[in-house]
């Protein structure tokens, strides 16, 4: 398996283009102080839990705590998921949303191709050792449809950057417009083009209602008859989405998720499912069935913030060329978000590939 994976990433897929759209953020992360002794010795929250316990604590009256400035950065799933497989040797395309007047100097680091389409939101992040609070300002993202792209770029621009094998998109939950500006790409370019597959993050559906959610599958199932669809929720995503279907699903029980997997990927018809926790990544495809593949769990993460987006962009360039299995692309997106979130950064072509050895060795 290892060699094969090798082989892929040397040259298995090289030929092979992919874009990601449509959003933009850029990324404010802060640590909260639960304690200050004096100027230069404090302590922080560890755990999201200990935090809101604080909080909830407070009972009816105010509450106030210190924050410090971790980074200002990148973020959403263009950059975070872009970046992971332009690590691994993708050269992808971004189509998102990075400035009007020009490019934020947050994105300027990106050597890929980057396409604008307007100002790029914004996200307020507190960030723990076992998780993340993330506060979205997504007024670009709601005001923004169908019409809004073809005026943001001319339809030969468009039929350019939406000529790719695959075509991955992000966030169903911050695009009230989702739906038609899907419908729209697929009818005008990638249906009767080079795309084989469009890819889908929807990121946290527990705060859309069960209906719109529903109301996009009827939309997608007929489109994945014409060219096949992935989507892709971690474990927080699942409950909610295998619950809908009036299955459940623990995430920290992998026997659970093989059992109802390929159920809920039916029920919701698309051609694959990828479910990825902090113990394990499930998948489900039409062609290859159910895989488990189990992850390196991190006790004391590096960073937790886009550990998500790193194993979607692993599975993405693992995706490219149509070569490898599904259990091998789980591995990719393991290793890739494995090794991320233990330094801190994406890994290129051979951090990926010397942490995948650990799984197999």
């Amino acid at each position: 398996m290892s060699n094969r994976i090798s082989e892929h990433f040397d040259s298995g897929f090289h030929d092979k283009k992919i874009t990601f759209g449509l959003d933009g953020f850029v990324d404010e992360v802060w640590q909260v102080l639960s304690q200050r002794i004096s100027l230069a010795d404090y302590k922080l929250f560890d755990k999201m839990y200990d935090f809101a316990k604080s909080v909830c604590d407070s009972g009816k009256g105010g509450y106030t705590t210190e924050v410090i400035r971790k980074r200002r950065s990148f973020g959403g799933f263009v950059s975070n998921t872009g970046n992971a497989a332009g690590r691994l040797d993708t050269n992808p395309t971004f189509v998102g949303m990075f400035g009007k007047e020009k490019i934020d100097p947050v994105f300027s680091k990106f050597a890929y191709n980057l396409v604008s389409i307007s100002d790029p939101n914004s996200c307020l992040i507190f960030e723990f050792t076992d998780g993340k609070l993330m506060l979205p300002n997504i007024e670009a993202a709601m005001d923004f449809t169908w019409e809004s792209l073809n005026a943001a770029l001319p339809h030969e621009k468009l039929a350019q950057v939406m000529d790719a094998d695959i075509v991955a998109i992000g966030y169903w939950c911050h695009f009230p417009d989702f739906d038609n500006i899907i419908t729209g790409l697929c009818d005008n370019f990638l249906i009767n083009g080079r795309c084989g597959r469009v890819f889908f993050d929807f990121a946290d559906i527990r705060k859309s209602d069960s209906g719109s959610l529903e109301r996009t599958f009827n939309t997608l199932a007929p489109l994945n008859e014409k060219i096949p669809m992935t989507l892709s929720v971690n474990e927080h995503e699942a409950g909610f989405l295998f619950s809908m279907m009036g299955r459940s699903f623990d995430w920290e029980n992998p026997d659970e998720a093989e059992k109802n997997i390929q159920y809920v990927r039916e029920k919701i018809g698309l051609d694959e499912l990828i479910v990825h926790t902090p113990y394990f990544a499930a998948g489900s495809s039409a062609k290859e069935k159910t895989e488990i593949v189990m992850q390196r769990y991190c006790e004391s993460p590096v960073i937790t913030t886009g550990a998500g987006d790193n194993f979607n962009g692993g599975y993405l360039a693992a995706s490219l060329g149509g070569t490898l299995t599904l259990s091998e692309r789980l591995l990719v997106g393991n290793s890739t978000t494995s090794f991320y979130i233990r330094n801190g950064y994406s890994p290129d072509k051979n951090e990926m590939l010397d942490e995948l050895r650990k799984y197999i060795s």
